[in-house]
């Protein structure tokens, strides 16, 4: 597989991501000033949470080989460290968390907060570690597995 199409596979990943932020922010946009549907915040968050951290295992593993190839980029260590995976870690936990709040407001807020999060997240990693520039063809990554 080239670096471009796990690039693509990636920035998929991450189209679908913003999709399940959408969902969970529609339903708290609903009946603003009410309790939003406890049940359905919380089926929307519980797969927003199953994809992240179904993202974060590949990004890990496809990044790190790709990384490693790319000659003059600073080692991939660096940059998919320990905390770049306990970011992601906290990102679901805090997230699901939040659903469990008793009082609407915190719950809103917390939610919002995470996915506001998530969303900055996303555009780092997208500028920093998913640019065409770095991941452009430069011969197949075989290593790499999905």
């Amino acid at each position: 597989m080239t670096p471009s199409l796990v690039r693509a596979e990636l920035l998929g990943e991450h189209f679908e991501l913003r999709r399940l932020m959408e969902e969970a922010r529609a339903i708290l946009e609903k009946d603003k000033g009410s309790e939003p549907a406890r049940a359905e915040l919380g089926a929307a968050v519980d797969r927003l949470a199953a994809s992240l951290l179904r993202h974060s295992q590949h990004e890990e593993a496809a990044l790190l080989v790709i990384l490693a190839s790319v000659r003059g980029r600073a080692h991939p260590d660096a940059i998919m460290d320990e905390h770049h995976v306990a970011e992601h870690a906290k990102l679901v936990a805090v997230l699901r968390a939040a659903v469990g709040d008793s009082d609407v407001a915190t719950l809103r807020a917390r939610v919002t907060a995470v996915l506001d999060e998530l969303e900055a997240h996303m555009a780092y990693e997208e500028e920093v570690l998913l640019g065409e520039d770095l991941l452009g063809d430069e011969g197949d990554v075989t290593e790499i597995r999905s």
